[in-house]
C-alpha cells in the first residue's frame, strides 16, 4: 500500500470511484474535462490509496482566505472503493492530508460532508474535526 499523487493517467480509476460516490450519476464525457483541468490547476491535488488499483482518494484545494488570512486546505473529496471499506484507508489519505497540509502551514484544514452520510460524520468527529458550519446549495440550473 502506497500513497500517490494521481495525474492523467488515473482518470479511469478516479472516475469509478467517482460514481460510487455519486451513484453513478456522471458519465465519463462530463467527467473527463473537469478532471483534465483539476488535475492542471496547482491549488488542486489528488492523492490515491494505491494497491494493485487505485481504491480511494482524496482531493485537496489549497486557498488562501480573507476571514482567516491564512492558507487552508479543504478536503473536497474523500471515497474508498466500497469493497475496501472498513480497512482505514479513508483514515490513512485523511492523516496525510493533515500532514501535508501542517508542511505547507496552513492554518487548519477543512470538509463538508453531506449530512445523509452519518457514517461519514462520525468518522471526522473521530478523527478531531468539529462541527462548525452549516454549507447551505442552490442549484442554479433548470
Amino acid at each position: 500500500m502506497e500513497i500517490v499523487e494521481l495525474g492523467l493517467d488515473d482518470i479511469n480509476q478516479v472516475f469509478e470511484l467517482s460514481n460510487q460516490l455519486e451513484n453513478n450519476s456522471l458519465t465519463f464525457d462530463q467527467f473527463k474535462p473537469c478532471y483534465y483541468e483539476i488535475v492542471s490547476l496547482n491549488n488542486h491535488i489528488i492523492y490515491g490509496i494505491k494497491l494493485d488499483k487505485i481504491v480511494g482518494y482524496i482531493h485537496l484545494r489549497l486557498e488562501r482566505q480573507l476571514h482567516h488570512a491564512a492558507l487552508v486546505v479543504e478536503v473536497l473529496e474523500l471515497i474508498i472503493d466500497d469493497h475496501h471499506r472498513s480497512k482505514h484507508f479513508g483514515k490513512k489519505l485523511l492523516d496525510f492530508a493533515v500532514s501535508y497540509s501542517k508542511s505547507i502551514g496552513a492554518s487548519h484544514i477543512e470538509l463538508t460532508t453531506n449530512v445523509v452520510r452519518e457514517r461519514a460524520h462520525q468518522f471526522y468527529i473521530r478523527e478531531g474535526f468539529n462541527q462548525t458550519s452549516l454549507k447551505f446549495v442552490r442549484s442554479i440550473q433548470s
